[in-house]
């Protein structure tokens, strides 16, 4: 029988992982998602449905269709007992990346200014939780089918394994004049032990608000704000 020294078991583990590019590398939780009090007022919000928040709101009489820009205030980290064990480069990094993520999105379909005006939204960010994988316990699990099947067995009741890891972030769309809440969401999603997570520790939060800038926009536009496509 042909035996694989361990260099080359690594060069096939990382080969498979080139096959899993195209996996989605976070998803929603399935549990319950805690507030933290950064939103000022969660009596509002709703459970979402489908591919929505796990709480939202949307302001029934708010004129959407009215606002071409929008205001993207600083990302804050906002409570969670995880965050507070982080080095503050990590913390650096994780709210630099959640607010690149807001403007590269809602970029394409907004004018992104500083100045407040009539036309213009104020999106408020916070970073209430996150959780960084485990990156080499990634690879296994992700390769090695009986390491991946143990790995969600014994991480079912938390909803992730170890391997992976998590973010809770809630959002808040105001008026950027009269600071009246038009929109606002509370949401929790886990990686999946795809390629995007196993390099970075940091990747499946990093993720997480790629996945939040891209709903927000897409709400935003969908309720008619924004600048909207040219028919031809």
């Amino acid at each position: 029988m042909l035996r694989l020294r361990p260099l080359a078991l690594t060069g096939i583990a990382l080969l498979s992982l080139s096959l899993l590019a195209a996996c989605a590398p976070t998803r929603q939780s399935r549990g319950p998602v805690q507030t933290s009090g950064f939103l000022r007022d969660y009596s509002i919000l709703e459970p979402g449905k489908d591919d929505q928040a796990k709480l939202r709101y949307v302001d029934p009489h708010a004129q959407f269709a009215n606002y071409q820009a929008v205001i993207v205030d600083s990302v804050t980290l906002w409570s969670g007992p995880e965050l507070q064990k982080l080095k503050p480069d990590v913390k650096q990094g994780l709210v630099d990346h959640a607010y690149k993520a807001l403007v590269d999105s809602l970029s394409k379909s907004f004018r992104i200014t500083t100045v407040p005006g009539h036309d213009t939204l104020r999106v408020r960010a916070a970073i209430t939780e996150a959780t960084g994988s485990a990156v080499l316990p990634d690879v296994v699990s992700t390769v090695i089918p009986q390491v991946r099947l143990l790995g969600t067995i014994v991480g079912l009741a938390a909803d992730s394994a170890v391997t992976v890891g998590e973010a809770s972030g809630e959002i808040e769309v105001t008026d950027s004049l009269t600071d009246q809440v038009l929109a606002a969401g509370v949401d929790r999603r886990v990686g999946q032990r795809s390629v995007r997570g196993v390099f970075s520790k940091w990747d499946d939060v990093d993720e997480a608000w790629n996945v939040w800038a891209e709903m927000l926009r897409a709400r935003l536009v969908e309720a008619g704000a924004g600048h909207q496509p040219v028919k031809k």
